[in-house]
C-alpha cells in the first residue's frame, strides 16, 4: 500500500525547492525556517534511518526534504564561503541545528566546513596575518568541539617556526598563544611553551645586566608576563638557573665592600616586593646558592635579615603603641574628673542624667576588673580609663563617646 508520507514527500519536495530557488542561506538563514518546522512534525518519523550513504528508498519522508531542498544551496554557499568569516554560517547552522538530521549536521561539518578550515589553516602565516587564527577558528568550537582537533597540530607548527626569531621584548606572542591556553590540553600547551618561549626568556635573563645603581626593569617584567602561561616549577627553575645566580653575585659584591647598608637595604627589599617570596627566600636561604659558598656572605646577610624582622615587628609593635597612647590620652583626659570623685560615681551620675542602665554585671570581669552594662554597651574601668568590648576586643573610649554611643 503507498504510503501517505511518501506520497507527501513527493509533492512537497518540489514546491519547497521552488520556494527556495533564490535562497541565499548566509545572508536568509531565516528563510522558509517555519515551513521546515510545519514538515518536521507533520513527516518526522520514530524509524531508524541509514544516513546519507543509504539508498534512497531508506530516508525518512522529512530527511528526505531537508537533503534534497536545504542541503544543496548551503553545500554551494559553504563552497563558496570565505572561512574567515565565520559569523554568517555559524549563526546559520545554529538556527537550523533544531531542525536538521544529525546525520545532515555531521555531513555538514565533516565533509563542508572542515576541509574549508583546514584549507584556510594552511594558508594562515601568524607572521604576516593580521588576523589571529584564534579569532576565526574558536568560534567553531561550541559546533565541532574535539573535530577541530586535527587542525591543532599545524597550528602549534606555524606557531612553532614564527617564534624561532621571536624576542621577549615583542608582546604579541602572548596575546596570540593565551587564546589557546583553554583550548590545547594542559600537557600538550605546558609541552610547547616549555619548548618555544622559556628558552628565549633564559636567553634574556642571562644578558639582564642588574645594576643597583641604575636598575632597569623591562626584561624582568617581560619574564614576568608569561607566569600565568607556564608551570610554576619552569618559572622557579627558569629563574634559579638564569637569574638568582647572577643576581646573587651582585648583592654578594656589594655587601663585602663596604657598602651603605641604607641603599642595599632598599634595594634588597624592593626586590623582594616584586619577586615570588617564596622563590625569593630559596634563593637567599639555599644551602647549595651562591650565599652558602662564599666565605662570609651569611654573615653580611644577617643585616638585610635583621632589617626584615625589625620591620616586620614594627607592623605588630604599632598598633599596640597607637593602642597605649590612645590609653594615655583618655588617662590624661580624665584625671581632671577623677580628682573630685571617683570616675564610677561620675559615670553613674551621667547614667542617671541620660537615664541610661548602669550596673555590674554578675560574675564577669575582665582582667580583673567589674564588666559593667551601660546601656546595651559592656565596659570595665581601669585607672580612670574606659574599656568598651567591641564585638571583638576591648579598646579604650572617652567617656562622651561612651554617651554618644548609648545615647
Amino acid at each position: 500500500m503507498y504510503n501517505l508520507s511518501d506520497l507527501a514527500i513527493t509533492i512537497v519536495v518540489p514546491l519547497v525547492q521552488k520556494l527556495m530557488k533564490d535562497w541565499n542561506p548566509l545572508e536568509q538563514k531565516h528563510h522558509c525556517i517555519d515551513i521546515f518546522q510545519d514538515w518536521k512534525a507533520l513527516l518526522e518519523c520514530s524509524s531508524p534511518v541509514s544516513g546519507y550513504r543509504g539508498v534512497e528508498q531508506e530516508l525518512q519522508p522529512y530527511h528526505r526534504l531537508v537533503w534534497d531542498v536545504w542541503m544543496p544551496p548551503v553545500r554551494k554557499a559553504i563552497l563558496d564561503w570565505n572561512a574567515r568569516n565565520w559569523s554568517p554560517l555559524v549563526e546559520l547552522l545554529d538556527t537550523w541545528t533544531p531542525l536538521l538530521p544529525p546525520w545532515v549536521l555531521d555531513n555538514v561539518i565533516e565533509q563542508l566546513v572542515l576541509p574549508r578550515l583546514q584549507k584556510e589553516v594552511e594558508a594562515w602565516n601568524p607572521l604576516t596575518d593580521t588576523l589571529p587564527v584564534h579569532s576565526w577558528l574558536h568560534p567553531w568550537l561550541p559546533l565541532m568541539s574535539s573535530r577541530l582537533e586535527p587542525l591543532y597540530a599545524p597550528i602549534r607548527q606555524k606557531l612553532a617556526s614564527a617564534l624561532v626569531n621571536w624576542h621577549p621584548s615583542d608582546c604579541s606572542a602572548k596575546l596570540i598563544l593565551e587564546p589557546w591556553k583553554a583550548v590545547f590540553s594542559q600537557g600538550v600547551m605546558d609541552a610547547f611553551v616549555i619548548n618555544n618561549i622559556i628558552p628565549k626568556l633564559g636567553m634574556a635573563l642571562q644578558a639582564y645586566v642588574i645594576n643597583p645603581h641604575q636598575q632597569h626593569l623591562d626584561v624582568w617584567n617581560w619574564v614576568m608576563a608569561w607566569v600565568d602561561m607556564m608551570p610554576e616549577p619552569c618559572m622557579v627553575t627558569l629563574l634559579e638557573k638564569n637569574f638568582f645566580p647572577k643576581w646573587l653575585q651582585v648583592l654578594f659584591t656589594w655587601l663585602t665592600h663596604s657598602p651603605n647598608y641604607e641603599e642595599v637595604t632598599k634595594w634588597y627589599t624592593g626586590w623582594k616586593s616584586i619577586q615570588a617570596l617564596d622563590i625569593m627566600n630559596r634563593a637567599v636561604s639555599a644551602p647549595q646558592g651562591l650565599l652558602g659558598q662564599q666565605p662570609g656572605a651569611k654573615e653580611s646577610m644577617a643585616y638585610l635579615t635583621n632589617v626584615e624582622r625589625q620591620q616586620e615587628l614594627e607592623r605588630h609593635v604599632k598598633p599596640r603603641r597607637d593602642y597605649e597612647a590612645m590609653v594615655q590620652t583618655i588617662r590624661g583626659a580624665t584625671s581632671t574628673a577623677s580628682l573630685t570623685s571617683s570616675f564610677k560615681d561620675l559615670i553613674e551620675k551621667k547614667a542617671e542624667e541620660s537615664n541610661i542602665l548602669f550596673m555590674p554585671v554578675p560574675g564577669r570581669y575582665q582582667e580583673g576588673k567589674q564588666v559593667h552594662r551601660f546601656g546595651s554597651s559592656l565596659l570595665y574601668l581601669d585607672r580612670g580609663v574606659i574599656f568598651v568590648f567591641n564585638q571583638k576586643t576591648w579598646v579604650p573610649t572617652s567617656l562622651q563617646s561612651l554617651l554618644d554611643t548609648a545615647g
